[in-house]
């Protein structure tokens, strides 16, 4: 275990920690042992303090997540409350509309932004060098990212769904990117909100993650040996006992970072065991590997804001009235029935073919005279205004087979427009940042080819393909069409205005807005070798 090898080579452990990470020599390792123990001590007992200041502050928003997830999302409803496993999840739903239209705007989000079935992004040089060699090292890194991303050991395609689930319910999501060193890939984890604590910077994004979770003793000693543990639950696993305890994973900027400390990693990361204050494992990471991802955001919160949230009255509303229709209906179907106080019959015998003997006057059914045709419509115009909510409305428009490609184009536009504002902050927060995050990971790992000297030590840009982008960028390439279009008629008169337009790098633009691959597009003159 990595314990006992510490213990005999303190230098290969704290290597170990902080990947990458080689001491100067051993006079080094040791010194700064002394200073990391030190240090350590600190730091749990800093995280733990963060922790509970961070649980104090979002109570409110707990209480909100556990609302709207019972009615929305009831498989993640465990908040506020907690939950077995296997235990039924829709007591309180008497209608599914809000839930399928929820999974509907994640499925939607899926298709439109990372679809697995096309390419989704590409790299670019970003004021780089743009030579030959680089644009076709930057294409066949592009193939080898998507395909790892792809493979299903990665797990990205299931993981990104719960992701863009959780941002559509929830306002707030979170997912890390790691290495599975078992299958040497790429590793994408969705995370449970309610075990998620972050802290914003002053420019507004989230540096800080904490991670609160549970594990038996048992899995503890499995991932981080017994040295790490206090005293007590040494004792109990000795003895073979099991208890489950709290762990904290601490992610955040690394402090001795730009102060030229030895351990030189950007991101630190620590393992806390909560009750005990005790530091089960200290490390770090080149780039942060957990992303936090949120819907909107209300002025002077943290944590999201999401259509659920909206539209909660309209889904409370509903579940109300559903009921009340059910028991509606069931008087409609099984009325009470009218009889005297001195009439006799037998309440069994008022199932269908059933035989009442009664004396004096027949039993008579109660009916109340209310209209539940009017509680019908009112719910599906509610149904309407959730759908709505949840932009079902914009995703679910079908391309009718009279639509010119004019008309497509402007519906794809009225979808850019709509969801524009998510789709920029998702990038923003969640895929810029996850796909620095891989294209470290497989540099570091040797799954891309070596870069060439233009790109060394720098991150190409990342643009995004998907359908969504992709109509926002032919919105403007059509804009570049029609003008070409109005011009002609005015180069008839005078061919000299043709100067006004660069035709090579106005062609090249409008095949780069489709989509066009730049193995079939040249820069400037011909190069040697092109046919």
């Amino acid at each position: 275990m990595k314990n006992a090898a510490a213990a005999k080579n303190p230098k290969w452990f704290l290597r170990d920690c902080w990947a990458e990470t080689v001491l100067s020599d051993w006079a080094d390792a040791k010194a700064c042992w002394g200073c990391k123990m030190r240090e350590i001590v600190s730091l749990a007992k800093q995280v733990a303090d963060k922790v509970a200041a961070l649980k104090s502050n979002r109570l409110n928003f707990e209480k909100s997540w556990q609302e709207i997830s019972e009615l929305v999302l009831p498989r993640k409803a465990d908040f506020t409350v907690a939950q077995t496993a296997g235990t039924p999840r829709t007591r309180k739903l008497f209608e599914t509309t809000a839930v399928n239209a929820a999974e509907l705007l994640a499925a939607g989000l899926h298709g439109l932004m990372t679809n697995p079935a096309g390419k989704w992004f590409a790299l670019q040089t970003a004021g780089m060098s743009d030579s030959k060699p680089v644009r076709r090292w930057l294409e066949r890194a592009e193939r080898i990212i998507a395909d790892e991303i792809a493979k299903p050991a990665a797990a990205f395609a299931t993981n990104i769904h719960e992701v863009y689930l959780d941002l559509a319910v929830l306002g707030t999501a979170g997912l890390y990117v790691g290495w599975n060193e078992d299958k040497d890939c790429l590793l994408f984890q969705s995370r449970f909100l309610g075990e998620l604590f972050i802290s914003e910077n002053a420019a507004g994004q989230v540096d800080e993650v904490y991670r609160v979770f549970r594990l038996p003793v048992s899995k503890i000693v499995k991932t981080w040996g017994t040295d790490v543990l206090p005293e007590r639950l040494k004792t109990l696993f000795s003895q073979g006992k099991e208890e489950e305890c709290e762990i904290i994973h601490a992610v955040l900027p690394n402090p001795l970072y730009e102060k030229g400390a030895v351990f030189q990693k950007p991101i630190l990361s620590a393992y806390v065991l909560k009750d005990s204050q005790t530091v089960l494992f200290s490390g770090g990471f080149d780039e942060m590997p957990l992303f936090v991802v949120r819907w909107s955001k209300a002025s002077g919160e943290v944590y999201g804001r999401s259509p659920a949230f909206s539209a909660l009255p309209d889904i409370k509303m509903l579940q109300e009235m559903m009921r009340e229709t059910l028991i509606a209906a069931q008087l409609a179907n099984r009325p009470p029935v009218l009889v005297r106080d001195d009439d006799q019959f037998s309440p069994l015998a008022t199932v269908p073919g059933g035989v009442i003997r009664y004396n004096g006057e027949p039993p008579k059914p109660f009916s109340s005279g209310a209209n539940s045709s009017i509680g019908l419509d009112m719910m599906n115009e509610i149904r309407a205004r959730l759908r709505t909510a949840f932009y079902n409305d914009v995703l679910m428009t079908t391309k009718d087979a009279a639509m010119t490609a004019t008309e497509v184009l402007h519906r794809n536009e009225e979808k850019m427009r709509l969801l524009g504002p998510v789709f920029g902050r998702i990038q923003t927060e969640l895929l810029g940042p996850m796909m620095e995050r891989v294209f470290g990971l497989l540099i570091r790992h040797g799954k891309l080819p070596p870069l060439p000297d233009a790109l060394y030590g720098k991150m190409p840009a990342v643009s995004y393909l998907s359908p969504l982008s992709l109509a926002q960028r032919q919105v403007e390439a059509q804009a570049m069409l029609q003008t070409l279009e109005l011009a002609e008629g005015f180069l008839r008169l005078q061919p000299d205005a043709a100067s006004v337009f660069d035709v090579p790098k106005t062609v090249r633009k409008i095949a780069e807005m489709y989509g066009i691959s730049e193995d079939l597009l040249h820069t400037g003159q011909r190069e040697e070798g092109d046919v």
